[in-house]
């Protein structure tokens, strides 16, 4: 799984995946339009010209693994000045609400100065340009690239560890398009089947359709990680709990897996109560490491919620608010999100 499930809210964007009524992108087809972008920096660039590449990054303000890549991405703006154009798209930024965004996003690329040094956009709280590219390619993780050839077609679409080789076979001139269309053709037709039983609430579904896609193709197996655990938490507990600890001891207890898992407690909302009790162990132990603890404790709290413990609950969130407002990196985003998340807790 990609960094961005780092934590609840990151999440509730990066699950946002393409239904079988979207019109699928993928390599090779046409590369949809950036003209709704609001541009922040750099000039606009609403449309691909001819004979010309281009790197579209999608990224947010509330995403680590995005803000981290930022001046790497700069690096290779000015590695390929005058053959490659930069763009950073910044989308599902109105978590908390339907809001435009725009001025968060501004203050941010102004603070952030040369080191963004690259053309930037916003998405409208509407996401459109999300839809058109994210969600049509079935792309639910955020930083995510699309690499656009000198036809205005899609040449690449992937993440961070990549694009640097890739992108230098682009420019070379030495990428293998139909190839790369193909693998990712393999790959989608195993995902989205999956992806959509899990949308459609068919966790049984979806777990048979896991376990043969890991049976053929075991490389899918860490991919496939965060969907096989959300639908066992659901449909069979009991071996979702037995994969938990088999994750977490093959890991060393690694903060990203009790994230991810985490993550899925706290936001699905019709698991049984112990399902959601082993959670709080999960967390507690989670807590334990010192590491981004204002999230796993707004975790918490939303799994007391669930558990119809509104008094944890409304202590844990107002925990969560006050250690937050001391990070650093905590996003107003972030907070937001928890403060309306304990306005829900004492109101109810």
């Amino acid at each position: 799984m990609k960094p961005i499930l780092a934590s609840i809210f990151a999440l509730v964007a990066a699950c946002s995946m393409a239904s079988a009524s979207d019109s699928y992108i993928t390599i090779g087809d046409s590369a949809p339009s950036l003209k709704t972008a609001t541009w922040i920096k750099g000039g606009s660039v609403p449309e691909f010209e001819k004979g010309k590449l281009y790197v579209v990054e999608f990224w947010a303000t509330w995403c680590h693994p995005c803000r981290e890549n930022i001046p790497h991405l700069t690096k290779l703006a000015k590695q390929y000045e005058g053959k490659v154009t930069f763009v950073g798209v910044s989308v599902w930024e109105s978590l908390a609400d339907n809001k435009d965004a725009t001025d968060k996003v501004k203050e941010f690329v102004k603070s952030e100065g040369d080191q963004m040094d690259y053309h930037v956009a916003a998405d409208s709280p509407k996401n459109v340009i999300a839809d058109a590219w994210m969600k049509r390619a079935s792309e639910g993780g955020l930083p995510t690239s699309f690499i656009i050839d000198g036809d205005g077609k899609i040449a690449w679409i992937g993440g961070l560890t990549q694009l640097d080789s890739v992108l230098e076979k682009v420019v070379d001139g030495n990428f293998d398009v139909a190839a790369a269309r193909e693998q990712r053709e393999v790959q989608v037709s195993v995902l989205r089947p999956i992806d959509e039983a899990v949308e459609k609430k068919d966790y049984k579904g979806a777990v048979k359709a896991i376990d043969s896609a890991v049976q053929l193709r075991p490389k899918l197996e860490y991919t496939l990680t965060y969907p096989l655990l959300l639908s066992l938490y659901h449909c069979d507990f009991a071996r979702g709990k037995s994969l938990s600890t088999k994750i977490l001891k093959d890991s060393d207890g690694a903060i990203g897996a009790y994230q991810m898992m985490s993550s899925i407690f706290a936001t699905q909302k019709d698991l049984s109560p112990e399902a959601y009790r082993f959670s709080l162990g999960l967390i507690d132990d989670a807590l334990k490491q010192n590491q981004n603890a204002f999230m796993f404790k707004a975790m918490k709290a939303e799994v007391f919620f669930s558990l119809n413990q509104k008094d944890d609950a409304i202590t844990w969130a107002k925990d969560a608010i006050a250690m937050a407002e001391k990070e650093p990196y905590a996003s107003e985003e972030i907070k937001e999100l928890i403060r309306k998340n304990l306005a829900k807790y004492e109101k109810k």
